[in-house]
């Protein structure tokens, strides 16, 4: 008999089997749940479809309205400029000495960090947490990869946890749905290593099942021929600390498609017993080498064959390390007093109600002007057995007689305040989202919209946003801080080749955190301070420096261009100042020739002149002829 407490640290299917068919469960809601979401997001409505139904009459206008995808695309450039806006990854701080420049190793990650195609899952992280309250990341291995390491998006309904779990290291077990063809489950029965060769019996009896068959009432509609891809589920959950990971198929399996094991990303720890020994080795002559192991052995027994083989490469020797933590990181998109992870509400769930209320309105607002713009006609008499042989549904036409009297009508167009309601609905879900910026943009028509509200409501904007963008960089730490991890094992295990200065920068005590923090965050808060401490500056003489500081952080792509077109104006300006002195300069310099001249002729002075005018012309000639040998000196020094 099984007990309550059998599951715990056991690989054992049959022990383990009710938890298996949970997930799968909470798979099948989740999947649901997710599909929900998105067909609300998009505002999926076939309208002939409702009008066959009769939920739409034949002259009704549906306008659907994407509030909740407006919002996600609105906010997503905070989120993108984080992750992008940095040329580096990662900022890095020795912990022994903080002083210490980390910039050439900051490179190194950045380049192992960013491999090709890296922003796609991470794109599509952001929109995934936007949309439904929290997005799933995981850290796979990828020797393909630059660094070893790799990173992928988990879709909403394609990972499994415990409905109650407030922290997904905690939690006993978690599962993550995949999707493969007929032709991949069967290559994966075939594969020559029999540690990842999958169980051919088991995989059979998942083939001889229909695609999908679990959700054939999730994807109604769908046909046979339609659907190819089978689920099945990678579980994890830890033995004794390990985390160990198994492929499974509950209700049509009735084993492991591949049994547990313990996870391994790539993670290396180096063996300082045997690394005593690398100097030994080295020195022995290559005919003594196999009697120089065998001796090790004999006096350390936990130094293998791998460790020889490491050594007679020249690479350290190093044991794999299993891992003790999750590779599943958590990107909450709100916090609150809850923290339950499946409580995390997403745009999804804010915006569901505002949206349907603006379709609505919107809607019926349109469908009422279009049949306000429609001529109606009724008999004009007062006789309620006057129908008999009544004519209707006449097509009026010029020159046509009609017999009887008819009397015109219409009905009545919509109120105008019905689009200001429709405005102040979308204004208020605006500021809700933390976007009041758009809100007093949108009030266009409001002359009472001053620039202090403006300002004030963009001030408030960039806070809300800020808020959200830390969460996310909390999470996208953590993350790096394990990937980078596995990478410096590696490095120091000499399986990722860096240059001597590398590997001895690897080997140093650092702390990792996302460039974002400085790059983004901290480069807003510098843009806020400069442009208020600006009407002070500008007058003063670090004004162009000043700007052009505050240009490069405000606009990197274009401040250059910006900058050119300033500089290109002031020596314009220059110029023409230039011009200006030299021109006057000519003129005083005949003004000092003509007064020299004058002040070596008295005799030209009449008497009174010799007495009142002459000692002045002799004085300005004298300070002239000084000024000009000064010059003629300073000159000669400086050749």
């Amino acid at each position: 008999m099984i007990t309550p407490t059998d599951y715990i640290n056991t690989k054992d299917y049959t022990k383990l089997l009710w938890q298996f068919n949970n997930l799968n469960d909470i798979l099948f809601d989740l999947t649901a749940k997710s599909l929900a979401s998105r067909k609300l997001r998009y505002a999926e409505v076939d309208v002939e479809v409702e009008r066959q139904a009769g939920h739409l009459a034949p002259d009704e206008i549906y306008v659907p309205q994407h509030i909740i995808d407006t919002n996600i695309r609105r906010e997503q450039s905070s989120y993108i400029q984080f992750i992008t806006q940095s040329p580096r990854a990662v900022i890095l701080k020795d912990r022994v000495n903080p002083a210490n420049d980390m910039s050439l190793l900051e490179g190194d990650l950045t380049e192992k960090l960013r491999f090709d195609s890296w922003q796609l899952s991470m794109y599509a992280n952001i929109d995934g947490f936007q949309a439904n309250g929290y997005g799933i990341m995981e850290t796979v291995l990828e020797m393909a990869n630059p660094g070893n390491i790799s990173r992928e998006y988990v879709q909403y309904g394609d990972f499994a946890f415990i409905a109650d779990t407030r922290d997904l290291q905690k939690i006993e077990m978690m599962g993550r749905a995949y999707y493969f063809t007929k032709t991949k489950l069967k290559s994966l029965t075939e594969i020559e290593d029999e540690d990842e060769r999958w169980d051919k019996d088991q995989v059979q009896k998942l083939l001889d099942s229909e695609p999908n068959d679990e959700q054939t009432n999730v994807y109604s509609g769908t046909t046979t021929i339609n659907k190819s891809l089978y689920k099945v589920m990678k579980v994890m959950f830890k033995v004794k600390g390990i985390v160990q990971v198994a492929w499974i198929c509950p209700r049509t399996a009735d084993d492991y498609l591949r049994k547990p094991r313990p996870l391994f990303l790539g993670r290396r720890r180096i063996n300082e017993k045997a690394a005593k020994f690398a100097p030994i080795l080295a020195k022995t002559p290559p005919f003594m080498k196999s009697a120089a192991k065998a001796g090790i052995k004999k006096i350390s027994p936990d130094v293998t064959d791998n460790h020889f083989d490491q050594m007679d490469k020249g690479l350290p020797p190093s044991d794999m390390v299993f891992e003790t933590q999750y590779p599943y990181f958590l990107y909450p998109y709100l916090v609150s007093e809850n923290d339950t992870i499946a409580a995390l509400k997403g745009r999804v769930f804010l915006d569901q109600d505002t949206q349907n209320a603006a379709t609505s309105l919107l809607s019926s607002t349109l469908s009422q002007a279009r049949r306000a713009s429609y001529l109606l006609f009724s008999k004009d008499t007062t006789d309620p057995n006057d129908d008999f042989l009544m004519q209707k549904n006449t097509n009026f036409k010029p020159g046509a007689i009609i017999n009887g009297k008819l009397k015109e009508m219409k009905l009545d167009a919509p109120d105008p305040t019905m689009f200001t309601a429709l405005q102040t609905l979308v204004s208020a879900n605006q500021a809700e989202t933390s976007q009041i910026n758009f809100a007093e943009t949108n009030r266009q028509a409001d002359s009472r919209k001053t620039a202090t509200a403006i300002k004030a409501a963009t001030q408030q904007s960039q806070q809300l946003s800020g808020v959200q963008v830390t969460l996310y960089s909390i999470a996208i730490k953590n993350q790096y801080t394990y990937e980078v991890g596995i990478i410096k094992s590696r490095v120091l295990a000499g399986l990722i080749k860096v240059s001597p200065q590398l590997q001895q920068m690897y080997a140093l005590d650092f702390t990792v955190k996302p460039s974002g923090d400085t790059d983004v965050i901290e480069k807003q808060q510098m843009i806020q301070q400069m442009q208020q401490a600006w009407p002070v500056v500008q007058n003063t003489g670090a004004a162009p420096i000043f700007l052009a500081d505050l240009l490069e952080k405000m606009f990197p792509d274009s401040a250059q261009k910006y900058l050119a077109a300033i500089q290109q104006q002031q020596q314009q300006q220059n110029s023409a100042q230039q011009q200006s002195i030299q021109h006057a300069m000519g003129i005083a310099k005949q003004v000092g020739e003509a007064t020299v001249n004058l002040s070596k002729h008295p005799d030209w002075f009449s008497e009174t002149g010799k007495q009142h005018i002459y000692p002045v012309v002799e004085y300005a000639a004298n300070q002239y002829e000084q000024l000009v040998e000064q010059m003629k000196q300073k000159q000669g020094g400086h050749k």
